[in-house]
This record gives structure tokens, sequence and C-alpha cells, in this order.
């Protein structure tokens, strides 16, 4: 592994946040027509997905920091020519929910230039964010050098000009919610663990928070301060989180705030990368109630975890996987970069 210092990681950061500007214009502007071609998972591509992502790329590359980079609409090392880091990302989750105007984001992580990132796991991540394009732009990420989760937003100057704002300086996960966001529903059909969960859940009227968005859902426990995702799988409802570029960048930054991650069976910090297409089953947020999904939900978890379909693993340009990760213990843009003040 290449060694790194602090400054070096803030510099990419700063490009990352830059990008992420970049993509609330386009956001704001863009159309949100399909362009008729499917992305390696099999998701309808809109050419707004494929110039988020260029936008990204082309900042990492700018950087000179990033030895390779994958995305969710490429999912294979780009080499990016530089050395010290590897960086995974969704460029715009929520594409799908796009096009009615509802509030899509970039999830992303920065990783160790490790062994072209097989056999890492997430606890060994250096930063991971996510960034939402809602009514304001906004990123929830890891303050590596204050070593805290934080909120910075958007925001335009006295002078016209574009810069990133701190709006919250400690993020805290608490370990009781009564908030749930119960995704992928279409599971509770043979996967009775988890209409039982669901029913323990709205019996005793916990408030239902779900947009269907992977951010918004994930987002909201940041700044409430609590709350519950779950996305399990079932045979008929298999997963469907990819691990680089959603599960594993939301599990790190969940656990910095103080909260708790799995994927029924096992903590997700724990799982070695052994694909660059790895799907997952996740639940994160309030501790209470990541353990009560592992005890409701964990042995059916893992029988879902071993059903669902390896096809699109077996693409993978670098490793075949089963879907059962093994386990490690924990051990150019001519715009000027907005400034975080």
């Amino acid at each position: 592994m290449l060694s790194y210092n602090t400054e070096q990681l803030i510099k990419l950061e700063s490009f990352i946040l830059k990008a992420i500007a970049e993509v609330s214009e386009l956001v704001e502007y863009e159309e949100t027509h399909h362009i008729g071609g499917e992305n390696h998972f099999g998701d309808q591509q809109l050419k707004i997905d494929v110039l988020s992502d260029e936008i990204i790329f082309s900042n990492l590359r700018e950087s000179q920091l990033v030895k390779y980079a994958l995305s969710e609409e490429k999912p294979e090392l780009h080499d990016m020519s530089g050395m010290q880091f590897i960086v995974t990302f969704d460029p715009l989750d929520g594409s799908s929910i796009i096009d009615v105007n509802w509030t899509v984001g970039t999830i992303y992580a920065i990783w160790p230039n490790e062994n072209k990132l097989l056999g890492q796991t997430p606890s060994q991540i250096v930063s991971s964010g996510i960034a939402m394009y809602g009514p304001r732009t906004t990123v929830v990420k890891y303050n590596v050098e204050k070593e805290r989760v934080e909120e910075l937003t958007l925001k335009t100057n006295e002078v016209g000009k574009k810069e990133w704002c701190r709006t919250k300086d400690q993020l805290k996960i608490a370990p009781k919610t009564k908030i749930f966001a119960p995704a992928n529903l279409r599971a509770t059909s043979d996967n009775k663990q988890y209409e039982e969960l669901f029913e323990y859940w709205r019996s005793n009227e916990y408030t239902l928070r779900y947009s269907g968005g992977l951010v918004p859902d994930i987002y909201q426990i940041f700044l409430r301060g609590n709350g519950v995702f779950s996305n399990p799988a079932s045979e008929a409802a298999p997963a469907k989180l990819r691990f680089l570029y959603e599960v594993a960048p939301i599990s790190f930054l969940v656990e910095k705030a103080g909260g708790k991650s799995t994927d029924g069976t096992r903590s997700i910090m724990d799982i070695e990368v052994v694909s660059y297409v790895m799907r997952n089953t996740l639940c994160v947020g309030s501790e209470e109630e990541v353990q009560r999904f592992v005890r409701m939900l964990g042995t059916d978890e893992k029988k879902a975890l071993m059903a669902s379909p390896v096809k699109e693993l077996e693409k993978s340009p670098t490793t075949k996987a089963s879907m059962a990760s093994p386990v490690k213990k924990r051990g150019s843009s001519a715009k000027k970069t907005p400034k975080v003040r």
C-alpha cells in the first residue's frame, strides 16, 4: 500500500466536492431521457447518468491522486494515473426517480491503493460521503482531521460564487429510534421474518419515512440523529444494492457517526471485496434496531444471500465470487473548486 498524508486526502476531497457542485448544476438543467443502453447491472441509462459519471471521473483524474476509480456505471478498474487512492462511487443514485423530480444523490468512498481493492474491507475506507440534490445541495461526509461526520451545504456567496459551507459540525446517530425506512418490501412475500419485522415496526407505532431514494432515506438518519434503513432479500426479491458503490460507503459513514451496519449475519465493515460487482443486503442506522434486524432476519438473510443470482458476478473483469463474501477481521474542469468555510 502506498502511504498518503492528510493534505493529499483533503486535496482529493476538494476535487470530489467540485465534481458534486458540477453534478448539482447538471441535475438542475439537464434532461432526464433514456439513451437506449443499460449499465452492467441492467439499469436503463439516462443521459444524465452518463454525464454525471464523466464529471466525477474527470475530476478524479485531474486531482492526480487517484490510481484507480470505479463507478456503478463503469464497474471496472479505470487508471487515473495517480498513486495514492482508489475511489468507488455511484454518480447519480436514484436516477430512476429523477424524472418525477424526486431527490437523488451521489455516493462515494475513498480507499487505500492496495491490491486493486480486492481483499479490502469497508473498515479500511479512508473517507466516504453522500451528496443530496434536493431543494438544497448538501453533503454528509467524514472529516478525517477532526474524526467526525459533518454536513456541508453548497451556497452562493456575496460575489455570486458557489462555495461549500459547514452547516452541521458533528452528526451522531443515537442507539434508539422510532423511525423506519423499509426498502424491498417485495421480499415480504416470501421472507416471513421480514414481514414480521415490518409488522413489529407498524404495530408499535414507529414513524414510516421512506421515499424510495437510497440517498434521502439514509440522509435523514444523520440529520434526525436516529432511524433505521432496511433492505433485506428473499429468493423472489434478491439483493440489489451494490456493495462498492452504495453499501460500503454508507455503512462506513453510519458507523463513524455511532450507528451500526449489517447484512443480517455480520457487520458490513467485515466483508471482503471479492468482486467489483458484488451486491448485498443492508440494514443500517440506530444500533438497537439493527440488532433487532439481526435477531429476526439473520438466518433467513443468509439463505437469501446464498440464493441470490451470481450471473453478474461472472462478468467481473478480475475475479469470480459467490454472494457469500468472506469475512475479514477488522484490523479537467476549468471551474474553480468551491472552498469550504
